[in-house]
């Protein structure tokens, strides 16, 4: 009898020993445990007990962290209530071979370390007009000089619905890559095919002569299948991937009769002088002041010389601080350079401000150009009063003769007398106003935000694009800190606003020309209705953007 009372009390202390290890157990496991390079895989871990979410700063040397998530739930099996939590991160490995996930701490608990196989990266065929996707980039010019500007063009076209994906920047490692401007959308046809299309340029600038390999450019994403219409806000749908050619280009050396100032290959460059007009006259001693500016389409400012103007018979030159810049053109960088100068002539007569010149590089006709100006002729007049120089305040007062107040003057100071007064008597009448007590103003009506008004704007002009930045501009001036429209959507809490924005996004990756969602202006009407907890995956979006880098 007693033999049984211990087993049974053995059996109790050893089913209460696995229940409670069970609660503090947690486990992590991958959606899959092989995979190609530049796919992406899911980690999910769980666990029964309270914990926090587990560090995962240990997978940054071999993954990219992606967008994360949390849930929770609560189950009850024969009156015994249990609660789980599971924690779901999406991962990019960022090399080929077997990689291991270590072990990770989950509260009191710890996960078993996992093996993750990834393969080489699958060869893609690039696409081509036709295709539901394909990437041109076109280059100009193919045969250059060093240190010339390449324009380059990255074009991708999409005819279906994206949810996510990415085009690789452009890096190369002799040349100088700069991207110019804002990305351009807008909608083309090809090959009887309507697309949307996305553009970027850059400027690419060989630093040595020889061959130069544009490499090709991926495009990796998701598009939405055809009878799932919850891809959109839930990452599923079909993988999608192009690529480009690439591309070859011949980097020349410096031609032989390009000379031995500065080179400077140019599609275009001026050099010109403002401040000296045919009337102009000058006064010795008196400063005149001339303007050089050199503007150089196809060379950043820092490749164009210091301006300086010559020495100048019969006058001192002072230089001021030079003012640069770059920017933009129809995708050619161009580069300005001013100075201004302070020319204060010696002596009386005719002085002459010699030609200046620039030699440079005529990339547009291949072959050496100077930029040049005229000569200056300015007319010198003897210093004010006739004497070089004024003579000392003593002497003019000791040898100045008294003047005679004539009658007219004397009036004019009795005018000015009564005037003065007049401005006493309006100045305490005014101080007198002031110290009244005033009736309160009436309250101002509310005023537009600007950024609400630009949206209702966009809205009423039909235009999506434009709708979309100017809401996330508006959000971000009532203090929301989003950079998509999926993560305003997860800090509101009104379904009606949440919805405008999916049908604003739908509208905005279809493979047609955007058309704005009916009510969107109204949705938004009364401000945000921001959600009043933040939800535990707002941190990371889901959906990366179109143009990110990789």
């Amino acid at each position: 009898m007693m033999r049984r009372i211990a087993t049974l009390f053995a059996l109790a202390f050893l089913s209460t020993f696995a229940v409670t290890a069970g609660a503090a157990a947690a486990r992590a496991w991958l959606d899959r445990d092989t995979m190609q390079l530049g796919e992406t895989v899911t980690l999910n871990v769980e666990t029964e007990e309270s914990a926090s979410e587990p560090d995962l700063g240990a997978l940054e040397a071999d993954f990219e962290l992606l967008s994360r998530s949390s849930s929770s739930s609560v189950s009850i099996v024969n009156g015994r209530t249990s609660s789980t939590l599971l924690w779901a991160v999406g991962l990019r490995p960022k090399r080929e071979g077997k990689l291991t996930i270590p072990a990770l701490v989950v509260g009191s608990a710890k996960t078993q370390p996992i093996v993750l196989t990834v393969g080489a990266a699958p060869a893609i065929a690039s696409a081509s007009p036709g295709d539901d996707i394909f990437l041109d980039v076109s280059v100009d010019p193919q045969l250059a000089y060093v240190q010339q500007q390449i324009r380059v063009t990255v074009k991708f076209f999409y005819a279906i619905n994206l949810t996510d994906g990415a085009v690789e920047e452009l890096t190369l490692g002799d040349a100088v890559v700069q991207k110019l401007g804002q990305d351009r959308s807008y909608d083309a046809e090809r090959s009887g095919r309507r697309y949307r299309v996305m553009e970027r340029r850059y400027a690419l600038t060989a630093q040595k002569s020889g061959p130069l390999q544009i490499p090709a450019l991926n495009f990796r994403g998701r598009a939405l299948s055809g009878n799932d219409p919850n891809a959109l806000f839930f990452g599923r749908g079909r993988t999608v991937a192009t690529r480009s050619e690439p591309i070859a280009v011949e980097i020349r050396p410096k031609p032989a009769d390009a000379g031995s100032g500065p080179w400077l290959p140019a599609q275009t460059l001026t050099l010109q002088v403002d401040g000296a007009t045919p009337a102009l006259q000058g006064r010795v001693g008196e400063p005149l002041t001339l303007t050089v500016s050199a503007v150089a389409q196809g060379l950043g400012f820092e490749q164009l010389p210091e301006l300086e103007l010559p020495a100048i018979d019969g006058a001192e030159v002072y230089p001021d601080k030079s003012l640069t810049r770059s920017r933009e053109n129809a995708g050619w960088v161009v580069g300005e350079r001013t100075r201004k100068f302070a020319i204060v002539p010696k002596r009386a007569g005719t002085l002459r401000v010699p030609a200046m010149s620039l030699g440079w590089w005529d990339t547009a006709n291949d072959k050496p150009t100077i930029a040049q100006t005229a000569e200056i002729t300015i007319e010198v007049a003897e210093a004010a009063g006739g004497t070089p120089a004024a003579a000392s305040p003593d002497a003019v007062a000791a040898d100045a003769p008294v003047p005679a107040v004539s009658g007219s003057t004397a009036a004019f100071w009795k005018i000015a007398a009564l005037s003065s007064g007049g401005l006493w008597v309006v100045t305490l009448a005014l101080l007198w106003l002031q110290r009244r007590p005033r009736r309160a103003a009436a309250p101002a009506a509310p005023a537009f935000s600007p950024t609400k008004r630009s949206f209702e704007q966009a809205v009423a002009a039909g235009d999506a694009g434009a709708a979309a930045q100017r809401l996330l501009a508006w959000a971000r001036s009532e203090g929301l800190s989003v950079s998509h429209l999926g993560e305003l959507a997860a800090r509101l809490d009104s379904p009606a606003q949440r919805e405008a924005i999916a049908h604003l996004q739908a509208a905005l990756y279809s493979g047609r020309t955007p058309a704005l969602p009916a009510g969107l202006a109204a949705a938004f009407a009364a401000g945000f209705a921001r959600a009043s907890r933040r939800a535990a995956n707002d941190e990371n979006s889901v959906l990366p953007p179109l143009w990110g880098g990789r």
